[in-house]
């Protein structure tokens, strides 16, 4: 590890003081030697420790703090509870939960672990100085990255019931953060985000009932699919459904959109069986050209679907311009979810592994009509409006959902016809 002063970039010969400006260099030997960037001035980390595998298992979800004023942790869902610690700016979190509070606001169940402050000097002194010789992939921070779960560390006597001691003095804070910041307080923007895939990763399906495959992201679009048990899915993303709002299901995308799965069973414990295992790697992946894996992924989803479809299907005629923008030159690099490549005609949706295909077809979209794609949210005025606020027997599609859970826990009216809201739906287009 070297440390740079960021104004003159000559290097620190001492250890840099917590007010010093540094940038952090790491010295790499592998793919090609030499010095990447690994923290900024502000003590931001572009690097984690570990395998990419320790990134992506399914019982582990790793978040990261990306509002710059930190994460507060209170003890309880709503924002009144107990303030228990705030998490800097840059650290790494686990996520084990989300529900929506009564505000209507995302909530996080985080656990975080918090290096033991109270060791002597000699103790932190020798700590550095194996930091310095043997880099362990931990942040500067006091906040660091660890799969101990609260179920491995003795609950403190003397703290609030929130905090653990784990078996080397380190504490672990589990706590509730808001996903975003609150809107009624005149702000917007993620206070913590979901650490990416780095590669496509390789998941076998463990359930004895196999996996149900959707075509988005929550539990009510239409089923597209079946994995039975043993079936290995190339998984490229994982997010949160926003229902059920008391404990949403976290959910992992298949490759070349061929649909989502979940991690769990939608049941309270202990029936939330995990459905999936992690295998590896996804070997065929070269980071060098992402955007010619994603494309081959999406052409072998549209070909598995089109097998079983009619010769001059959609789909069909979508495979054959997509193997065509393949055997381009010019293919540089693609979202997995970019379905660009079928635009020059007409759009393509629904397309899905054969392999799992089931009697249930069709499912829900969630894109806007035509001609309605660009209205945004009449609070916010930048997501798309993808919620019903319901009144009596009609409603209104002006709000995006995290707006509109908002403007009914406060028991405001529709923004639109100014009747008492009843309750509020997120909608799909069929």
């Amino acid at each position: 590890m070297v440390s740079v002063d960021s104004a003159t970039f000559q290097p620190i010969t001492n250890e840099p003081t917590d007010d010093e400006c540094c940038l952090r260099f790491l010295l790499i030997d592998s793919p090609i030697r030499g010095y990447v960037l690994y923290s900024d001035e502000g003590g931001y980390t572009f690097l984690g420790p570990g395998l990419p595998s320790s990134w992506v298992q399914p019982e582990v979800w790793v978040w990261r703090v990306t509002c710059p004023d930190g994460a507060l942790v209170r003890d309880g869902l709503e924002l009144t509870a107990n303030h228990v610690e705030t998490i800097p700016y840059g650290s790494f979190v686990k996520v084990t939960r989300k529900t929506v509070n009564s505000m209507g606001l995302s909530r996080l169940r985080v656990e975080a672990v918090l290096q033991n402050r109270d060791k002597d000097e000699d103790e932190k002194t020798q700590e550095d100085e194996h930091t310095s010789e043997e880099w362990d992939g931990q942040a500067s921070s006091p906040f660091r990255l660890s799969l101990m779960s609260s179920d491995d560390c003795e609950l403190s006597s003397t703290g609030p019931s929130s905090e653990f001691l784990n078996p080397n003095g380190d504490r672990t804070i589990v706590g509730w953060v808001s996903e975003c910041l609150n809107p009624l307080s005149g702000q917007r923007g993620p206070v913590v985000q979901p650490v990416s895939f780095p590669v496509p990763m390789h998941y076998r399906v463990t359930l004895a009932e196999g996996a149900v495959i959707r075509s988005d992201v929550e539990l009510s679009s239409g089923q597209i699919g079946h994995a039975p048990v043993g079936s290995v899915l190339t998984i490229v993303g994982r997010a949160f459904s926003e229902h059920p709002t008391d404990q949403c299901v976290e959910r992992l995308r298949l490759a070349g959109g061929g649909g989502w799965i979940s991690v769990r069973l939608n049941r309270p414990p202990p029936l939330d069986q995990v459905v999936v295992e992690l295998v590896g790697v996804d070997g065929s992946f070269d980071p060098n050209d992402p955007g010619a894996y994603h494309l081959k992924e999406q052409a072998e989803v549209a070909r598995q679907n089109n097998s079983s479809g009619p010769p001059n299907s959609l789909a069909s005629r979508a495979t054959a311009r997509l193997m065509r923008t393949m055997s381009s030159a010019e293919i540089s690099s693609i979202n997995d979810g970019d379905d660009s490549v079928f635009n020059d005609q007409e759009p393509v949706v629904g397309v899905m592994p054969t392999l799992f295909r089931s009697s249930v077809g069709g499912g829900a979209a969630a894109g806007a009509p035509p001609g309605r794609e660009h209205e945004t949210c009449l609070i916010c005025l930048t997501e798309e409006r993808n919620a019903t606020i319901v009144h009596g027997g009609t409603g209104h599609i002006a709000c995006c959902l995290g707006c509109a859970r908002i403007l009914k826990a406060r028991g405001d009216n529709c923004p639109v016809c100014r009747l008492p809201i009843d309750t509020v739906i997120q909608q799909f287009w069929a």
